[in-house]
């Protein structure tokens, strides 16, 4: 019996000896392969591997790394909790769960993660900046504020902790707190020589200054941001804040720029808005439903959003180029019965694409202004639910006032934006007249288009007021007229004796919905003076030109189509109403 036992002690340890062998070379041939970049090879050696040493997780965690970095997250996430089941809880396998829970969009899973980390290791303080983030991302801005300056008494200074206190704050609206952090942040980034954290910092300073109206200090921190580190999101900050001024080359330079650096949809996004905010709705249409399609949301870890608000943005953004696209068929002259037929069919679809996008809108509205609710975030709750009932005037106007009485308090230029809401629901002249008074006219042109748009249907068809206020939209952004039912009054020099091309033309000009006066009638308020004149038999010069010796917007000669004289005034018409509403800022 002794000699048995003696040989059995001999010979185990070789085994398992033999067995780490085994196990280490499977480890490092999938190592080999990862590093050849044969994934396919290396997945099957770790799967061989996994199956004849069931109970070792090491196999796992390469896997899982593996997975990880190929943005496998859901396939990542399964391979860390079974080697957690197999080894205990490590460190290293919780802060990648707790990363694979954010990058799939599940929160609370990543929170709770989160949590047991700072059970197990409390003095984590990178973990203790993740659920500080997350904190924020769940509404929960309180709680995240109370956890990190708990932090910063503990462990004392940490540009982390202060960045993730910046964005919390100004979740919080508290602008001068924000601003502290961020700038803190910035410091002890440079005194580091962290250059891209400090390109990070400075970008978010500059969101907490657009969102309160400081236009010149939020320019110049993305400038400072874009110095630090030439990222995507500055660009696009940047551009954000030339298309609140209606600059929209120097907007869509920037979000070209930025989509060239950004792994994100982002880009697609704000180039959306742009296209929609400037008519061009196909452009508008294609990025919008290219980002809607999309099934990678894992870059919205990183971002101040979930995935009910990022599809929120969308749809609204998708409604609008809908509707506008439905009303501009109007302008389109067309000629016969098919092709009456197709302008029908076409307003028909696009108005019923437009309806299920802003009942879209509407319900995640809704549902995230209940995510803020249960986290006790009022002011972005009232407003959310604003935004849900719009179509409900009294709920809307409710919820608006809430929402106003809170944010005027910490940014009282916020005022002017409720009061062009307000007049929005109300149909109220006066109140969207002086939210134009009051906006800057360098800075918030984009909100003084959007004053305008919401007040030129309520004025006196043909009257002086209604055609100052086209005059001036169309000086803001001609591109933005026509999507809104809109159309340029036009003082019309033209000889058409004996030209039936050219009457017919004016006759379509007509009928897309400009008002045409004689330049020898010298009506009020015809800014715009259109000149159609023929060339030769084939040719039409047709110029615009700002009042009778003013500027010239445009000349082009223009040639005809072959055909009966009804086509030929047709197709004339859709290229010069397409050269007049041709955005050229």
């Amino acid at each position: 019996m002794t000699l048995l036992v003696c040989l059995l002690l001999l010979v185990c340890p070789q085994a398992v000896s033999q067995e780490q062998q085994s196990l280490d070379r499977y480890y490092e041939q999938a190592r080999e392969a990862i590093d050849a970049e044969n994934y396919e090879t290396a997945v099957r050696i770790i799967e061989e591997g996994k199956q004849r040493f069931p109970d070792a997780a090491k196999l796992n965690l390469l896997l899982a790394d593996l997975y990880y970095d190929k943005e496998l997250y859901k396939l990542a996430l399964e391979e860390y909790l079974s080697a957690g089941e197999k080894e205990g809880e490590d460190f290293l396998s919780l802060v990648q769960v707790s990363r694979c829970y954010g990058k799939l969009n599940q929160e609370q899973e990543s929170i709770a993660t989160l949590e047991r980390i700072l059970e197990l290791y409390p003095e984590s303080v990178s973990s203790i900046d993740d659920l500080g983030w997350m904190y924020f991302k769940t509404h929960q801005l309180d709680k995240g504020e109370e956890l990190l300056l708990e932090a910063l008494e503990r462990f004392g200074p940490d540009r982390g902790i202060y960045m993730t206190l910046g964005t919390l704050y100004s979740g919080m609206y508290d602008y001068e707190n924000s601003k502290i952090f961020y700038l803190k942040a910035i410091e002890d980034a440079l005194t580091g020589e962290d250059l891209y954290f400090a390109s990070v910092a400075y970008y978010n300073l500059s969101l907490l200054e657009h969102s309160f109206y400081n236009f010149n200090s939020a320019l110049r921190y993305t400038e400072e941001s874009i110095q630090m580190s030439d990222r995507a999101p500055g660009h696009l900050a940047r551009g954000e804040l030339f298309q609140s001024r209606l600059e929209f080359s120097r907007a869509l330079s920037e979000y070209q720029l930025a989509r060239t650096k950004d792994t994100t949809p982002l880009s697609k996004v704000n180039l959306a808005m742009l296209y929609q905010k400037f008519g061009m709705l196909e452009l508008a249409r294609r990025y919008g439903e290219e980002v809607l399609g999309s099934q990678d949301l894992a870059w919205l870890y990183y971002y101040g959003t979930d995935v009910e608000r990022h599809l929120k943005d969308v749809h609204e953004i998708l409604a609008d180029v809908y509707s506008g696209l439905a009303r501009s068929q109007r302008a389109q002259p067309r000629i016969g019965i098919l092709e009456f037929a197709r302008r029908i069919f076409r307003t028909f679809e696009y108005r019923l694409k437009a309806y299920y996008h802003r009942q879209k809108l509407w319900l995640y509205s809704l549902r995230v202004g209940r995510s803020y609710l249960q986290e006790k975030n009022f002011l972005d709750a009232y407003w959310e639910f604003y935004r849900g009932n719009e179509r409900y005037k009294r709920v809307a106007l409710k919820y608006l006032k809430l929402a106003r009485d809170m944010e005027v308090q910490v940014s009282p230029h916020a005022a002017l934006y409720y009061r062009q809401e307000e007049g929005k629901i109300r149909g109220s002249r006066e109140l969207l007249q002086r939210s134009i008074e009051g906006l800057d006219s360098f800075w918030e042109q984009e909100g003084i288009f959007d004053s305008l748009r919401y007040l030129i249907p309520l004025l006196k068809e043909k009257s002086p007021e209604l055609r100052k206020d086209l005059n001036r939209l169309y000086q803001l952004n001609p591109g933005g007229l026509l999507q809104y039912g809109f159309a340029l009054p036009l003082a019309l020099s033209i000889d058409s004796r004996g030209d039936k091309v050219l009457r017919r033309t004016v006759v379509f000009l007509k009928k897309s919905g400009s008002e045409i006066a004689s330049v020898v009638d010298e009506v009020e308020g015809f800014r715009y003076q259109l000149s159609l004149e023929r060339e030769t038999d084939d040719r039409v010069l047709v110029s615009l030109r700002e009042g009778e010796q003013g500027r010239l917007i445009f000349s082009e000669s223009f040639a005809l189509e072959q055909g009966r004289s009804r086509r030929q005034a047709a197709a004339l018409a859709r290229a010069v109403i397409e050269r007049i509403y041709t955005v050229r800022r």
